[in-house]
């Protein structure tokens, strides 16, 4: 073999050798390169999913925060609305410095009238009387309608801590004043220091609690709701005794005013409720001759006694009773007319006494329905039975019975409805009869 040959060869080993080193690293390269890729697959899903969770973990946080919401929206209404401004006036200060609550209700009143008064409400004491002719009419005030919205009331509240001391104050307003019962009228209208009361408000000779509820404005028979200007001071002699003493705006004729003091005390778990009240003045009466002249002052000393209770046997029945005596007075009990009659000789005076009652019974039907039964009852003694008296009618006693109904179809909203029926006797043996169908719609505010 020559050399040529074997070069030959070897030349041909060594080609073959490159080209299976460079397959091979060829085919090296190339799955060096797949796991690259593979890598690169790897780390993309994987952050793929990351962001997927990433995703999934927002939308659980979301739909969190969306029930935490709803959640949130069904608790709170009820305090919202409890924290909400009940008026306009509701977070306004006075300026002094006093917070001010408005209130009051507007109310339409519409009454037929079989037999009875002249004019709307409560007139016991003035009905037309059987075989009396007014005008030369009989009965003119029968088959009447009457219409009003002159009960409607608006008041402001004042309360004003100073210096540690309570101080507030009310003025309340309605429609009721002037003779024809048509204009603004001041209900109540005082200020309070820590126990003290100055200005008007209900006589503390009055139970306004022992009375029982009447759909008339005019208020029941047999008690009292005489708002007069007075200085007060209460005070609590236990944990549900309290005790009012006062002088007040009597009648307009006396010297001095009127003492007055009551007490009132609940128990059995406030389900019970009992009053006593006094009064003391001095009656004056100012005589005149026929001429018109005066000649005579007479004073008396003038006195009244009160007690009245208030028991709730349950949730739905509630029993009042109220006795009041007065010897001597013409302010205090509601349809009372005469406080002292004259002497035969013209020259004294003799004091009238008069005893008044007011029984009731409350049923709570419901959540909105009521209903109430009651009798109220006037009594005069001392009335002398003259000739002029007997011409003039005086009055002897007054008797009434009222049964009504109320419904609330919403809180703020109170309708109702009202039968009465009543006799007033004179001294002269007279009867007038009272008879009357009454509805009522009001709206509190």
């Amino acid at each position: 073999m020559s050399h040529r040959t074997v070069n030959g060869k070897n030349f041909m080993k060594g080609g073959i050798a490159v080209a299976v080193l460079a397959a091979m690293m060829g085919t090296a390269h190339a799955a060096t390169a797949e796991q690259t890729e593979i890598q690169k697959l790897r780390q993309e899903v994987e952050a793929l999913k990351a962001l997927i969770q990433q995703q999934q973990v927002q939308q659980q946080q979301v739909q969190q925060q969306v029930q935490q919401q709803q959640v949130y929206l069904q608790q709170v209404p009820a305090q919202t609305a409890a924290a909400k401004p009940q008026s306009v006036l509701s977070e306004l200060k006075s300026k002094a410095g006093a917070s001010v609550k408005l209130y009051g209700s507007v109310r339409l009143d519409s009454e037929y009238q079989f037999k009875g008064g002249d004019g709307i409400y409560n007139r016991i004491n003035t009905v037309d009387l059987n075989g009396v002719a007014q005008n030369g009419v009989l009965n003119p005030n029968k088959d009447r309608f009457y219409s009003n919205v002159g009960a409607s009331r608006i008041g402001l509240d004042f309360v004003a801590p100073v210096n540690g001391a309570d101080v507030g104050g009310k003025i309340e307003l309605d429609f009721r004043g002037g003779s024809n019962g048509d204009t603004v009228r001041i209900r109540h209208a005082y200020l309070t220091y820590n126990n003290w009361l100055l200005g008007q408000t209900t006589s503390s000779f009055l139970s306004l609690d022992t009375q029982p509820e009447m759909l008339d404005f005019g208020s029941p028979l047999g008690a009292g709701v005489y708002r007069t200007p007075m200085v007060r001071y209460s005070q609590k002699l236990a944990d549900k005794t309290q005790a009012f003493v006062g002088l007040e705006q009597g009648r307009s004729a006396n010297r001095l005013p009127t003492a007055t003091a009551k007490i009132s005390h609940s128990f059995a778990d406030d389900k019970a409720l009992v009053t006593g009240r006094v009064l003391a003045q001095e009656t004056r009466a100012r005589l005149v001759d026929g001429a018109g002249r005066e000649y005579n002052d007479q004073n008396k000393f003038s006195w009244g006694v009160g007690v009245g209770a208030k028991y709730k046997f349950n949730d739905q029945l509630t029993l009042t009773a109220d006795y009041t005596h007065l010897t001597g007075d013409d302010k205090y009990l509601l349809y009372s007319d005469q406080a002292y009659d004259v002497d035969n000789n013209g020259r004294g005076i003799s004091l009238i006494d008069q005893d008044a009652v007011s029984v009731g019974l409350g049923y709570k039907i419901n959540e909105k329905w009521r209903t109430n039964i009651a009798y109220g009852a006037l009594f005069y003694d001392g009335v002398e039975k003259s000739t002029a008296n007997r011409a003039a009618h005086k009055n002897d006693q007054l008797q009434q019975g009222w049964i009504n109904v109320f419904y609330n179809p919403v809180k703020p909203i109170t309708l109702g409805a009202e039968y009465i029926y009543g006799e007033r006797e004179t001294i002269d043996d007279r009867i007038g009869r009272d008879s009357r169908i009454g509805v009522m719609a009001k709206y509190d505010f």
